[in-house]
């Protein structure tokens, strides 16, 4: 057990070793704790107009709602400017 240790050591270097035995490094704790601030994204595939070719988007839950927002305002405007003439 303890030459593979020192295997990994010579091969990986020391925080190899720590991580092996149970130790995690100051980079690979900021990285976890970066990891668990981003946001959760929501993807799908969207075929843009004058394509055939889908493309993945992904977006916040917010960005979501205000893109379904603008859309409907967008909308909104249209059917009262038809209605007005």
């Amino acid at each position: 057990m303890t030459i593979r240790l020192a295997a990994v050591a010579l091969l990986f270097g020391v925080p190899a070793a720590a991580h092996a035995a149970g130790e995690t490094t100051p980079a690979a704790a900021a990285s976890e704790a970066a990891q668990a601030d981003k946001p959760k994204k929501i993807c799908r595939m969207e075929t843009r107009t004058g394509s055939v070719m889908p493309k993945r988007v992904c977006r916040t839950p917010e960005q979501v709602e205000a893109d379904q927002a603008a859309a409907h305002a967008a909308l909104d405007d249209v059917e009262r400017n038809r209605s007005g003439q």
